[in-house]
């Protein structure tokens, strides 16, 4: 009877342990999985910013590379157009001086 008794009293008192436990570590896990959720976040907001710099990067290339071709065309237009404007000048120049002789 007193083995009984000590058994039935022994696992009464694992039984509350367990649950006492239980209750704390179900704390614990809260805790710990509002823990891993901010973590989450965290990292989440990392990438994105990450993501946000490389598009800003290659949008600020994308632009210089337009900008440099921009100038390139201005620059040879120009040329194109001071050529053109060479070319009739000296054809000016040119009737001018043998349309006298003949």
């Amino acid at each position: 009877m007193k083995a009984l008794l000590g058994g039935v009293l022994l696992l009464a008192t694992l039984a509350a342990g367990s649950a006492f436990g239980y209750v704390q570590d179900s704390e614990w896990r809260d805790w710990r999985r509002a823990e891993i959720r901010e973590r989450m976040h965290e990292r989440a907001m990392a990438m994105r910013d990450r993501a946000r710099y490389r598009h800003e990067t290659r949008s600020e290339a994308h632009r210089l590379r337009q900008e440099m071709a921009r100038e390139r065309r201005e620059l040879v237009r120009e040329q194109v157009r001071q050529r053109r404007e060479m070319t009739r000048e000296m054809r000016r120049e040119f009737r001018r001086d043998f349309n006298r002789v003949y």
